[in-house]
């Protein structure tokens, strides 16, 4: 046999191996699809309908899979296939639909909705993030994507409530450089059950005044802003960890205690992949 032949067969061999694996990984999402209706069916006889995300089993899932991965393919390809499998997984227990902050770039929030959630859910664009808050708080379990901004033209947050529409993650949730989908933004949905874990809080805060500005350097950070004729609304994010008596008085410790802190939800902390620390927002900036 020549060594042209050699490489063929050799070649031939891997591409049966391909093969096999696809028939391999065809037949277990086959058999997890199975049983995402089992638990659809185990959810209904329990009268547990509802929010169909589970954000703190999907961080878990993430973490999981940064930390054993390893090999030529992208870890970025990775988490958009298992974040595609993810939803289709929750579309069998039951359908959701998107809701999109239409005052944000409209491109870069179907690549965010499509790279985290697949071409399953129907997508809506709201007018802005309050639309999307109420849309959200209506429903029985859509979600919801915010643009995530420093500076708010709206404290949209103020809608968010215990018995409505909460924050349940931040995205991105993988951080790279060079990512596609890479805008800032949170997820909305109903109210998550006590059972979810997650270990940062977020809150809305507001000063009649102004913003403290030494906040980042006491454990919060403010994640947006808002500044009006009335003072300045925040989006506050802290470590779960955190009572609220600790948290206000960290702001009086770094120069006001807020009139109003109202927890409206929390997420599981993004991964920084690459260990490089993000530029720190500084809160200073809300006074100028």
């Amino acid at each position: 046999m020549t060594k042209t032949s050699d490489r063929l067969a050799s070649l031939d061999g891997l591409r049966q191996r391909i093969e096999e694996i696809d028939a391999q990984l065809h037949e277990l999402l086959m058999e997890r699809a199975q049983i995402s209706t089992g638990i659809a069916a185990a959810k209904r006889a329990a009268g547990l309908d509802g929010v169909l995300i589970r954000p703190d089993r999907e961080a878990e899932l993430m973490r999981q899979l940064v930390e054993r991965h390893e090999g030529v393919l992208p870890l970025i390809t990775i988490e958009h296939l298992w974040r595609t499998i993810i939803t289709a997984s929750a579309q069998i227990q039951g359908v959701f639909r998107l809701h999109l902050d239409g005052s944000a770039d409209l491109a870069d929030m179907l690549d965010l909705a499509r790279f985290n959630y697949g071409f399953d859910p129907e997508i809506i664009a709201g007018n802005d993030a309050a639309d999307v808050v109420g849309a959200v708080a209506a429903s029985a379990g859509d979600l919801g994507l915010v643009a995530l901004e420093d500076r708010s033209e709206l404290p949209w947050w103020r809608g968010l409530s215990a018995d409505g529409a909460q924050i349940i993650a931040r995205l991105p949730f993988l951080i790279l450089d060079g990512r596609m989908a890479d805008m800032p933004a949170l997820v909305l949905s109903r109210a998550l059950s006590s059972e979810v874990l997650c270990d940062t809080r977020v809150y809305d805060a507001r000063w009649s005044s102004v913003l403290p500005g030494d906040l980042m350097s006491h454990g919060v950070e403010v994640i947006s802003f808002h500044r009006s004729a009335h003072g300045v609304d925040a989006l506050l994010a802290v470590s779960a960890e955190l009572s609220e008596e600790e948290i206000l008085k960290s702001c009086e410790e770094a120069g006001a205690e807020p009139d109003v802190l109202r927890n409206v939800g929390g997420y599981s902390a993004p991964i920084d992949v690459e260990g490089d620390a993000d530029d720190d927002f500084e809160p200073a900036a809300a006074e100028g």
